[in-house]
């Protein structure tokens, strides 16, 4: 499941990562996340990777993610929360090839994630 919402009073905009991703769901946060990003700033953004099923990843969603690529342009700062190393280990290194100021974060770190985002 790929999910994404603003968070409450924020300039904060959260997506979920969990389980299987079909591609429809990519193009519909795609649409959301653009949205948000023409209407905050600046725009930061909340990435939570939780149980995420590599094997049913369908192809074509691969594809409409990477389709978003140049958004990450738009943003500030992006946490990302994940206790899976080999994806913390890629985020960090992708943090070298984008402007945004990208920190990773475990999964129990919500808070100060958030604490960093707002500050």
């Amino acid at each position: 499941m790929l999910t994404g919402h603003q968070l409450p009073d924020t300039h904060i905009f959260e997506i979920t990562y969990s389980g299987a991703v079909g591609s429809a769901e990519f193009e519909a946060l795609r649409d959301e996340l653009v949205a948000f990003l023409d209407a905050n700033d600046p725009p930061d953004l909340l990435a939570v990777y939780d149980d995420i099923e590599l094997a049913k990843i369908e192809p074509k969603a691969l594809w409409e993610d990477l389709r978003s690529a140049g958004l990450e342009k738009k943003v500030r700062r992006a946490a990302l929360l994940t206790d899976a190393g080999w994806l913390a280990t890629l985020a960090r290194g992708a943090s070298h090839f984008i402007q945004a100021d990208v920190r990773v974060f475990g999964l129990g770190e919500r808070t100060e994630a958030l604490a960093w985002l707002q500050s």
